[in-house]
């Protein structure tokens, strides 16, 4: 017959073991996983997958500004056609800067949201070749941050001028008074840095 004392006796031996294997086998597992990570750190065994590393997402490559042509000046504002557009998703920006336009004397052709979606500058004047003098005889327009660029899809001999209000446009325009008094003939100063219309239209 066994008795109380044996019971409790054989409980506890069998709660022990069961420690001692629940215990014993999570060291094991764990100095497995030790030896697999370190073969794996050390390269003798090649790794279960390749995380790879996280890259910086490319920096969008801003075109440089091209400079006016030798000894320009500006032109009248009567004598420039132009197209107005809308960069962003604000309501309003290409009409009221193409009515300022319009009571200058500038023939405004279009006014419209940009094709090529958003634009996240001041504005951006666009020409061709022929169009640089009328670029920048507008660009004096404008308080903000003004950068004129060549247009390398346009026909070379077409001078109208495209401007694109951007996200950070903020109704950067003169007032028609202070307008009137800008006169042609004024030395246009070529930005910082800009590049010539050739070396822009080919890329280099």
């Amino acid at each position: 017959m066994t008795s109380p004392a044996d019971s409790r006796d054989e409980y506890r031996r069998r709660l022990q073991h069961r420690q001692t294997t629940v215990i014993g086998g999570v060291l094991a597992v764990m100095a497995l996983l030790t030896i697999v990570c370190l073969a794996i750190w050390t390269g003798m065994v090649p790794a279960p997958y390749e995380p790879g590393f996280a890259t910086a997402a490319p920096t969008a490559t801003v075109a440089p500004e091209v400079c006016p042509p030798k000894d320009a000046t500006t032109v009248e504002l009567a004598s420039i056609k132009a197209n107005v557009y809308n960069g962003t998703d604000k309501a309003g920006l290409a009409g009221g800067v193409a009515d300022v336009l319009t009571k200058a004397g500038t023939q405004v052709a279009a006014t419209a949201d940009w094709p090529k979606g958003s634009y996240d500058g001041d504005a951006l004047i666009t020409t061709s070749q022929a169009g640089l003098v009328n670029a920048y005889t507008l660009a004096q327009l404008f308080t903000g941050t003004v950068r004129v660029q060549l247009d390398t899809a346009a026909d070379a001999k077409d001078a109208t001028v495209s401007i694109v209000l951007g996200g950070s446009y903020k109704q950067g325009i003169l007032a028609d008074d202070e307008i009137a008094k800008l006169k042609a003939g004024t030395a246009i100063k070529a930005p910082v840095g800009c590049v010539s219309a050739t070396a822009s239209a080919t890329g280099k």
